[in-house]
């Protein structure tokens, strides 16, 4: 009984806690009216979708962007049989925003690495891969919408 009673306190407390997300359409200061993606792939589709969530259809900053999505993978270092030992994930996104009269507002290009040991499973290796690469993604993302909300 005073276990249910502690719940029914505590999400009393948390929901007049005054919480308000820090990345919501409400809140940016944008609309993004097109985004064309030079190197289509599903990476580069995750970060579009992420940034399309945030676009504010009541702004009046209507954008354009451009966004050309590189990934790679190479090997730093190898055993020695010749076997890849250590290997470097990198993701570059070069940005090009423009406005509503295609007059060219910034451009800027976001490089996140990340380095790391293989493994023997390669099963286990591509869902290491692909986790760190949605990891780099998201900061991507970030990173834009923090560039597109400090646009004037």
């Amino acid at each position: 009984m005073r276990f249910i009673i502690s719940i029914i306190v505590v999400s009393l407390i948390l929901t007049n806690c005054g919480f308000k997300p820090i990345y919501s359409s409400k809140n940016s200061k944008f609309e993004i009216i097109e985004i064309i993606n030079k190197n289509e792939n599903k990476n580069s589709f995750a970060i579009e979708k992420i940034i399309l969530s945030l676009s504010n259809k009541d702004s009046s900053n209507k954008l354009k962007l451009e966004m050309d999505y590189k990934h790679s993978v190479t090997t730093i270092l190898k055993d020695s049989k010749g076997d890849p030992s250590k290997k470097k994930l990198s993701i570059v996104v070069n940005l090009k925003v423009k406005n509503e009269k295609n007059n060219v507002i910034t451009n800027k290009s976001f490089n996140e690495e990340f380095s790391f040991n293989v493994q023997s499973d390669k099963f286990g290796m591509s869902q290491y891969e692909d986790n760190i690469t949605n990891n780099l993604n998201n900061k991507i993302s970030s990173d834009i919408i923090f560039l597109l909300g400090t646009l004037k």
